[in-house]
């Protein structure tokens, strides 16, 4: 969980804000308790760890138009880090 928190940290946190930790973005969504969401991207992936992976790297194919650029370039080792760390904020 350390590697996606300090990953999300470096990448996510100008944009999106974690209560109680340094990630205060207020471009995107609140993603505090993200991992007891039952779905992601307002109702169009369902929430686990996959889909969680998937939006990162493929929110544009996903849901094309959105305020969050796709992270296509990062390796999957990162991808299931930052998916594994968002998953457990519940």
């Amino acid at each position: 969980l350390r590697q996606g928190e300090q990953l999300f940290q470096r990448a996510c946190a100008q944009c999106h804000a974690v209560r109680g930790t340094s990630a205060q973005g207020s471009l995107g969504p609140d993603l505090t308790h993200v991992g007891s969401r039952p779905s992601l991207a307002a109702g169009v992936l369902p929430n686990n760890v996959g889909a969680l992976g998937g939006w990162i790297a493929g929110s544009q194919r996903i849901k094309p138009g959105n305020a969050m650029p796709s992270f296509d370039q990062w390796p999957g080792e990162d991808l299931r880090a930052v998916a594994g760390y968002l998953e457990s904020l519940k």
